[in-house]
């Protein structure tokens, strides 16, 4: 175990190394918000450099909360933040919650690279009627476009920050943009669609102009921080396995996750940047796809009702299951975590049993015929993973209400070899442990 790991040395400060990235472990909805939030307090600027609203965190502030999709978590601390270009934005949704936080007397120091493509209607229309089309087989998208932006910017039709501020360009893009899209929609998927140049043109002229004070160079601002030796922190959106290419495709978002991506979605060379990973002290997914350690009985529905476990964008109930540590040494050899952060774990207080999945096995046609070779990671090939089995390791649970502990000599002796066996497993310390929903309900090591 790596030196400085929270069970040596009770009393050892949490010291964190800069600059550093905050990666989702799972399929997202770990709790980043909260972590980056913690951690902005240390930071000179907070950088969002992937996913578009589709990734909603929320911080809780005496009691209020503060929803954020598109706004990196360090605004509570007023830091400087930066959007870069692998993000995609929908300009409305960003000019409401830059005005949530005015209202609340919190200056918005922001600055969104020019290079960023924007999340226009007809990639929202694309989005419904794709998965309308696809039926059963669909992907579980919240039907805001986002892949749809992305798949534009790829395919270098997109409409980026630059032309939205520019209302001559952005006329002259949308004359040839909408009737495409209104034809893709309706001739390709047959759905009926209301697209008009003339109102997307009218409401999204006017978004640039609210928005265009914030155009800057994400890409040589962050470059320059970090030649100055500024404690840069960059906010990943979603998680791990919501990654386009390693996750549990096609049940994944348009985007890198891993902790790699940050380098071309911001605009980096090849550096060392610290890593941290989040993890939930259970697991959850919104959407289809495969979760071996889904839990069905009534144990997952005192774990969804407890942990709040519905989306912040999507308000859909989560599924929830039991830790797998398959998934986690996967993350970890893919993003290299420096640290972990484990959320969320006053949500398993009171119950009498828990599990944490230590290996897979394959299934067959039959259980005598299944794989009994243990598989510490996710399988590559998706069938495979479709086919796993989890093996589990039981612990005793615990009954106390752990929200008002600070110090990880305080849990319960149950919570404290939960934490312990995770730690030992993943060969990765632990240096935060989020023991409730407020701002402050923390254990630092």
């Amino acid at each position: 175990m790596q030196d400085g790991s929270l069970f040596k040395n009770l009393k050892f400060k949490l010291k964190i190394n800069f600059p550093l990235i905050i990666i989702g472990a799972q399929w997202g909805d770990e709790g980043k918000g909260k972590v980056v939030d913690l951690l902005a307090k240390q930071a000179t600027h907070v950088v969002r450099y992937n996913g578009g609203n589709n990734a909603g965190h929320t911080v809780v502030f005496n009691s209020e909360k503060f929803p954020l999709s598109l706004l990196p978590s360090g605004v509570l601390h007023q830091k400087k933040l930066l959007l870069a270009q692998g993000v995609v934005i929908d300009p409305a949704v960003l000019i409401k919650e830059i005005e949530f936080f005015k209202k609340r007397g919190v200056v918005v120091d922001l600055v969104i690279d020019p290079r960023v493509n924007i999340v226009m209607p007809y990639h929202k229309a694309l989005d419904a009627a794709t998965e309308a089309w696809k039926g059963k087989k669909a992907t579980g998208s919240l039907h805001l476009g986002i892949g749809y932006c992305y798949e534009d910017k790829n395919n270098r039709s997109g409409v980026r920050f630059e032309d939205l501020v520019d209302p001559k360009v952005l006329k002259e893009k949308l004359k040839t943009l909408v009737p495409l899209k209104k034809r893709q929609i309706e001739g390709v998927f047959g759905q009926k669609t209301e697209l008009s140049t003339e109102e997307i043109y009218r409401d999204y002229a006017e978004y640039g102009k609210k928005l265009k004070k914030y155009l800057g160079d994400v890409s040589a601002i962050v470059q320059k921080a970090l030649s100055c030796h500024d404690k840069v922190l960059f906010e990943g959106a979603h998680g791990t396995f919501l990654d386009g290419i390693f996750g549990t495709y096609p049940y994944t978002t348009a985007v890198y996750t891993i902790a790699g991506g940050v380098f071309p979605y911001v605009g980096l060379p090849p550096q060392k940047i610290y890593s941290l990973g989040i993890v939930k002290a259970y697991t959850t997914r919104v959407g289809n796809g495969p979760f071996p350690t889904e839990l069905f009985d009534d144990i997952g529905w005192r774990i969804r009702a407890a942990g709040g476990e519905f989306g912040t964008v999507s308000k859909r109930p989560r599924r929830c299951g039991w830790l797998d540590l398959c998934m986690l040494r996967t993350a970890i050899r893919l993003s290299g975590f420096d640290y972990l952060a484990i959320t969320k774990l006053d949500v398993l207080s009171g119950l009498q049993k828990l599990k944490i999945c230590t290996h897979y096995v394959i299934a067959t046609a039959s259980d005598a015929e299944s794989n009994k070779t243990p598989l510490k990671e996710i399988p590559s090939l998706m069938n495979d993973f479709s086919r796993c089995r989890p093996v589990y390791k039981e612990f005793k649970g615990w009954s106390a209400d752990i929200s008002r502990v600070r110090r990880f000599a305080d849990l319960p002796k149950e919570a404290q070899i939960y934490l312990k066996f995770i730690e030992k497993e993943l060969k990765v310390p632990i240096k935060i442990v989020s023991v409730g929903a407020e701002r402050n309900a923390n254990v630092l090591l």
